[in-house]
């Protein structure tokens, strides 16, 4: 036993001594070295300790400080280490002015540290973190990991992992998640010999809107009640807390949004609001009020349920699912149900009798149009073949003003068709060559636009987006700049750097214009890379010359781009730049403030091509700080007029933007815009070269950029 207790100790004192790198002067003072224990007993109790704290090193000096260190030996090499350790006489614990070095094992970085959410929405969540206190080397990145915790959601939700460049990085928006959930979000740092252990928090997303209930069934009617059969809702984000039945105006539209409220009816009658809630309940009371009666005369939850009295004697129900909480309160509203109630059977019974009559009556007036017309015609008949032969002869000759081929002069001017010289122009698609998707992207100026395939002469299908027009339902002036801005994407035709027009489908209710479309848009993959999905950075400039040179391609056309932005250009898997947003394609993208991307005489609404170039160059530099917000420093639209025109403020040069980068982007952001260059001498921009982004330093505010 005794020999094996030796062994151990002997074995035991070899491992330290093979982690034993020398001994080092260390001057006093040294702010390197972290003193974990004063009395340490062994090296080995320092350098767990030492571990323990994520350092690399750990250092004893006189018999049984410890300290503990990420660098050593600044100070050269030392024979001063005499001092024996306190319990391993065998080995040595530096001296007075000299240190004994052991190493830990210790590879990674200490974790990062602060990890918070800063703000919060139903889709994302923003975060912040400061770096590792000890990188042991430089952190190159880290890896967040989002793990659901709680959701309403009726499918099953995945966990994701994304990384984020850069050691100075600190910020970053989690983007894809699900309203009303709970995540565990936990982060890494990486340097470059190994991950981290990391750290974590856990956040609920915002609740989104419930899902709309089916809706009511009218069961019966009475002269001052109406009741109905209710369906019962649910919300996939977030808890559906309470519901309220809607009373509303025939051929009113309630709002929608999922942040309105509706008045209860006292305020309707007073302000004279054509629709009101009538009664609120809990959701946990829902089986109470499945049957319900509008109009009782009750209240319930300080609803008044009045009588339906005028204006509100015949309305349209509606029902109203409510999500609720402390700080917000998100709605969602059915159908409405149809303008008829079901009545009682007397009055049935006489409904039923008039209609009747009615069809007798009309059709007796029938025959007798029908009878007149074959006597009428009879008569006129016999007075032609009665005509005297003089008139006969009258009426022989040329005969051009009623040519049965609707002769019209060769001097009267036709007047000019646009829409049908439009259609000669364009390509006309087979219904059966479009599949719309019925999901809404956004509504539009002249109509809804959609996602949807198209299908070339050639069978080959592609992505589309598809703008559905009721042209029959358009004011001729709205039809007019329909038009007007339907002609620009035709003249413009196809480029490798456009998303341009394809052509239309014509239906006898809609006309249907199909644009190209990409997989995501520019700014929605320069975000995606502030989530860890990497956006090359040697694609920025190639990009950007992609940019310049469909600018110049439209400007060839005389076509001046009055949207440009990184939202307004598609981008392909291979990093192909597809510039939208003009013509009718401006309808279809989002709603966005243009004032950051404005250059200051169109301020003053003076079309230039040169505040086009503008635009170019603030698009630049959203690339290179991976969809920032352009002068996010500025909270509103005239603020950042006021810097533009009067304090001449310029975007600033980010951290890893070279030189020559920048002086392009200055020289686009010259106060006269004809000292700015031309979009064929932006188009060599990828003659300039870049450094890796090693650091995403402005912030990205949606609230700034959207309306």
């Amino acid at each position: 036993m005794i020999t094996l207790w030796v062994i151990f100790i002997t074995c035991g004192g070899l491992s330290v001594a093979q982690d034993y790198l020398g001994c080092y002067k260390e001057p006093p003072g040294d702010s390197d070295a972290f003193p974990a224990l004063n009395r340490a007993s062994a090296p080995t109790e320092c350098v767990a300790e030492c571990k323990r704290h994520y350092y690399m090193y750990a250092g004893l000096m006189a018999g049984q400080q410890c300290y503990c260190l990420s660098r050593y030996g600044r100070s050269g090499p030392s024979n001063g280490c005499t001092i024996p350790c306190a319990t391993e006489s065998t080995l040595f614990c530096g001296s007075h002015d000299s240190i004994s070095i052991y190493s830990t094992s210790q590879k990674s970085s200490s974790p990062p540290r602060h990890l918070q959410v800063t703000k919060t929405t139903s889709s994302s969540l923003h975060i912040t973190w400061a770096p590792p206190n000890i990188p042991n080397g430089n952190v190159t990145s880290y890896i967040i990991r989002v793990h659901p915790i709680e959701t309403h959601s009726l499918r099953p939700l995945l966990p994701t992992q994304s990384q984020v460049q850069g050691g100075t990085s600190d910020s970053t928006i989690l983007v894809g998640l699900h309203p009303g959930s709970r995540y565990n979000i936990s982060m890494t740092a990486l340097n470059l010999e190994g991950e981290s252990d990391p750290i974590s928090i856990q956040e609920w997303t915002s609740l989104g809107p419930p899902n709309p209930p089916e809706t009511p069934k009218i069961l019966e009617r009475t002269t001052s009640t109406i009741t109905v059969e209710l369906a019962k809702g649910f919300s996939e984000n977030g808890p559906l807390t309470a519901y309220q039945v809607l009373v509303v105006y025939p051929g009113t539209i309630p709002p929608t949004l999922p942040n309105e409220s509706y008045p209860n009816y006292s305020e309707a009658i007073r302000d004279n609001i054509p629709y009101y809630a009538t009664a609120e309940f809990e959701a946990s009371d829902f089986q109470n009020y499945q049957k319900f009666v509008v109009g009782d005369g009750r209240k319930l939850n300080s609803f008044y349920n009045a009588p339906l009295e005028k204006p509100f004697d015949a309305p349209q129900i509606g029902l109203v699912t409510i999500s609720r909480t402390r700080v917000s309160s998100l709605h969602s509203c059915s159908d409405l149900t149809e303008n008829f109630m079901i009545s009682s059977r007397s009055t049935g019974s006489s409904t039923i009798v008039a209609l009747w009559v009615a069809i007798v009556l009309l059709s007796l007036l029938l025959a007798a149009s029908i009878f007149t017309y074959f006597v009428l015609r009879r008569r006129y008949a016999g007075r032609m073949g009665k005509l005297p032969e003089q008139q006969e002869l009258t009426l022989q000759g040329p005969m051009y003003e009623v040519d049965n081929m609707a002769y019209i002069p060769e001097d009267m001017p036709e007047r000019p068709n646009h829409y049908q010289d439009l259609k000669k122009k364009v390509w006309s698609i087979p219904r059966n060559f479009l599949n719309v998707d019925h999901q809404v992207l956004r509504r539009g100026r002249f109509g809804t636009i959609h996602r949807g395939t198209v299908q070339d002469k050639n069978g080959v299908l592609s992505d589309a987006i598809v703008h559905s027009i009721s042209d029959g339902n358009l004011r001729p002036s709205e039809k007019k700049h329909m038009l007007r801005d339907l002609d620009v994407c035709i003249k413009t035709g196809s480029m490798k750097y456009l998303a341009g027009f394809v052509g239309n489908c014509e239906t006898p209710e809609t006309l249907y214009v199909v644009l190209e479309a990409t997989p995501e848009t520019l700014k929605s993959r320069l975000l995606a890379a502030r989530a860890g999905q990497v956006f090359p950075y040697e694609q920025i400039l190639n990009v950007g010359s992609g940019i310049a040179q469909g600018l110049a391609y439209l400007e060839a056309h005389k076509v001046i781009h009055s949207h440009l932005c990184a939202r307004s250009i598609g981008i392909t898997t291979d990093y192909i730049p597809k510039i939208g947003g003009y013509g009718i394609g401006k309808h279809s993208i989002e709603d966005v403030k243009m004032a950051r991307w404005t250059a200051p005489e169109r301020f003053g609404h003076k079309k230039h091509v040169g505040g086009v170039v503008w635009a170019f160059a603030v698009v630049v530099w959203e690339m290179m700080s991976m969809g920032g917000t352009p002068y996010s420093d500025l909270q509103d639209e005239c603020d950042v007029e006021e810097a533009v025109v009067e304090q001449d403020v310029r975007l600033k040069q980010l951290k890893d933007m070279p030189d020559p980068l920048y002086e392009v982007l200055m020289s686009c952001w010259m106060i006269d815009p004809e000292e700015r260059p031309t979009f064929d001498e932006l188009a060599r921009l990828n003659t300039l070269s870049i450094c890796p982004i090693t650091a995403i330093t402005e912030p990205y505010v949606a609230e700034l950029e959207l309306n």
